[in-house]
């Protein structure tokens, strides 16, 4: 598993494209490039709407214990879990230190 530092600030990879239809609860996660598709729950779907909006790890997982309902340890081992597997799949990729937002 890779190894998530709370202070990582991760952004969607070029090619990625996000969709949802809220009222049917439906997501997607569309490769543009590729013609990949992955239907997402919620959950997954919430997350990669806070990495779109630039913010660093720390402060979605602070979000996601906020808006989830879930204890610390379980919410800490699910969302590197779900991170994990979005870098796996090149979905997300790490942000470097001199790359603008």
């Amino acid at each position: 598993m890779l190894e998530i530092s709370q202070s990582d600030t991760f952004l969607l990879s070029e090619n990625i494209f996000l969709q949802k239809i809220s009222e049917l609860g439906k997501y997607w996660v569309f490769n543009i490039d590729t013609g990949e598709h992955y239907t997402l729950n919620e959950t997954s779907y919430w997350i990669l709407e806070q990495i779109a909006e630039n913010l660093p790890a720390n402060n979605i997982f602070k979000n996601f214990l906020g808006n989830f309902d879930v204890d610390e340890n379980q919410g800490k081992d699910d969302f590197r879990e779900i991170m994990n597997g979005f870098l796996t799949e090149g979905i997300i990729k790490r942000r470097e230190k001199d790359e603008k937002r």
